[in-house]
């Protein structure tokens, strides 16, 4: 079983904002800015082009003061499904590298998410590529963007996942807790790209700014050189999932 795999596969699926963010945090295709939030009041709607240039209308984003204050917004599975790839994490406690996730456009038989994950686990300084899936309730909270897991055997663990902000053509903001509450909140950031450049990032790095403050990101190894190889299987996602707040919790 892996050590720690990222726990951001479940903070991904199946949530995006039910609107069209007006400026891509990772090209340098501009129009309206984007609203920032904040923790009292959200911008009134407004109208925005996309990056292909067609027009759309542009909602309030919900405030965000914490990540377990987010109340949420409605979700368009459709709209967020296909290849996201992990650009940047806070904090930095993950062995994964070069994640990549496939979020699928509509849940199963069962009224699950099932989302696939490829990365490369360094834990025990190894470079091994592995392949896994986890599973999510698509129920009413998820459809509102929030998640509600109970993970483990014996000791059932709470974890709360969400997503804070999307534009689903390139850019997603996430964050997770274990328990009711935590002030050790992780906070994930994915792109439809895979390898950015240095002026990508600085969008990316001042998006998230816009919620989390004082805040570097941590870049996550994405380049084609390193990441594409032969993937193999892995177990024990479900549990792994726990792993990393777990940690955070024990050192708070």
């Amino acid at each position: 079983m892996n050590s720690k795999v990222s726990v951001v596969l479940l903070l991904l699926l199946g949530c995006s904002l039910q609107r069209v963010y007006s400026q891509d945090p990772t090209t340098d295709s501009t129009t309206a800015s984007p609203t920032t939030a904040s923790p009292t009041t959200a911008s009134p709607t407004t109208s925005g082009s996309t990056v292909s240039g067609e027009t759309t209308v542009t909602t309030a984003k919900p405030p965000f003061s914490t990540c377990a204050a987010y109340a949420g917004a409605p979700v368009d599975l459709e709209a967020i499904s296909g290849d996201w790839y992990e650009a940047g994490r806070v904090p930095d406690t993950d062995v994964s590298q070069c994640l990549k996730y496939v979020v699928p456009s509509s849940p199963n038989a069962n009224n699950k998410l099932e989302v696939q994950m490829e990365f490369v686990n360094t834990a025990n300084n190894k470079w091994d590529h592995e392949k896994d899936s986890g599973l999510l309730p698509w129920d009413a909270n998820a459809k509102n963007g929030i998640f509600n897991l109970s993970i483990g055997e014996t000791v059932k663990l709470p974890v709360t996942l969400k997503l804070v902000d999307s534009d689903p053509k390139s850019y997603a903001l996430l964050c997770g807790y274990l328990g009711i509450a935590s002030n050790e909140p992780i906070f994930k950031v994915l792109t439809r790209k895979r390898e950015l450049n240095d002026a990508e990032k600085k969008k990316v790095q001042d998006n998230f700014n816009g919620f989390v403050q004082n805040t570097d990101l941590v870049w996550v190894e994405q380049s084609e050189g390193k990441c594409n190889s032969a993937m193999r299987s892995a177990g024990g996602f479900i549990v792994a999932l726990a792993l990393v707040l777990l940690v955070l919790q024990r050192n708070h």
